[in-house]
């Protein structure tokens, strides 16, 4: 079962740079939310350049997300309990860094691991429009990707 969209929302914005601003942040929940509602537990994953073996994804990371959620307690706090109760959250889970993509060990890196590891997200790191899941076409190619305003 998925989280209501104001709990990610809530959450993106404790995880979130803030430097985002917060009509981004809330996209960035909403695409986690429609990524996690398409998510298809056994579909074939692109094994990549130098990598034959064929791999397929696994169980929708969201299985514990409502109980994360409730231990969380996001609601009731002010902004520094809930970077508090996060910090907590991800020491007791032994999380100690953002996984290559969601994995289900905790619903606060794998929001982190689903933003940083998409196009907008890795613009953002850059500080300049990428676009790596958009065409640039041959005539752009050689030019610099544009600095994010």
């Amino acid at each position: 079962m998925l989280p209501p969209d104001a709990q990610m929302r809530e959450l993106a914005s404790v995880v979130l740079p803030a430097s985002l601003g917060q009509a981004r942040i809330d996209k960035a929940a909403a695409d986690f939310l429609a990524w996690l509602r398409d998510y298809k537990a056994g579909a074939p994953m692109p094994s990549g350049y130098g990598f034959p073996r064929t791999q397929v994804v696994g169980p929708n990371p969201a299985a514990h997300y409502t109980e994360q959620f409730e231990q969380l307690g996001l609601s009731a706090l002010d902004a520094a309990g809930k970077r508090a109760a996060v910090e907590k959250a991800l020491q007791e889970t032994k999380v100690d860094r953002v996984p290559p993509r969601p994995n289900g060990q905790h619903v606060a890196t794998d929001l982190m691991a689903f933003f940083y590891g998409s196009s907008d997200g890795e613009d953002f790191l850059y500080g300049v429009a990428i676009k790596r899941d958009d065409c640039r076409g041959l005539e752009n190619s050689g030019r610099r990707p544009a600095a994010l305003s």
